[in-house]
């Protein structure tokens, strides 16, 4: 680890806050399982390392965060990067991943008379169907995070988060489908694919 980045928890905690733009500590905790206090102490070490900016209670990422990162995860991931298993489990994330783009744009439109309109969720049966096939994508994700978990048991909190988002939307919260201020599937996918190309050391395609 670098000195800006002494621990794991340092970076578990900055990579949390790039990949959100802006959190609480609550939230950072939430998302990494480091302990609410440890984070408020990491998240002032950041702050004066000038890694992250303190608004009140939220932090937000400086230009320094994702150098800082990039050039930790180098040395944290290098094995991971080198995996046959992992890599083979990535291939075939990214046809998962173009599904679940697709059927998230699925969730918010709907076709009426050849064009795509807001989807006003007035078609139980419609948003039944969607949901359904997020669920399914969801769990095609095991293999993959099990793969990386075995590296670095941080991933496995993926799973603990999206369970918890379709739990939310099969009790009749569908903001937990594709809302950005709840911790919603596709926020938890977002972040995951993100923190997955941090830790490949990749850039985005699409």
């Amino acid at each position: 680890m670098t000195t800006t980045l002494p621990t794991p928890g340092h970076y578990d905690v900055l990579n949390a806050v790039v990949l959100k733009q802006m959190a609480v500590g609550a939230a950072v905790s939430e998302a990494t399982g480091v302990g609410l206090d440890d984070v408020d102490a990491i998240l002032a070490e950041l702050a004066g390392a000038g890694l992250v900016f303190m608004a009140g209670d939220s932090a937000l990422p400086t230009d320094g965060s994702a150098p800082a990162l990039a050039e930790v995860a180098a040395l944290r991931y290098a094995a991971l990067r080198s995996d046959p298993a992992v890599l083979a489990e990535v291939d075939r994330f990214e046809d998962t991943n173009t599904q679940m783009l697709a059927t998230m744009t699925r969730w918010q439109t709907v076709e009426v008379g050849g064009r795509q309109v807001p989807n006003d969720h007035t078609d139980p049966a419609y948003d039944e169907k969607v949901v359904a096939r997020i669920d399914r994508l969801v769990q095609r994700l095991g293999p993959l995070l099990d793969a990386l978990a075995a590296h670095d048991p941080r991933f496995a909190l993926y799973r603990q988060r999206f369970d918890a988002a379709l739990d939310a939307v099969d009790s009749g919260r569908r903001e937990f489908v594709s809302s950005p201020t709840h911790d919603s599937v596709h926020t938890v996918w977002f972040e995951f694919h993100e923190d997955l190309l941090r830790a490949l050391g990749r850039a985005r395609t699409e």
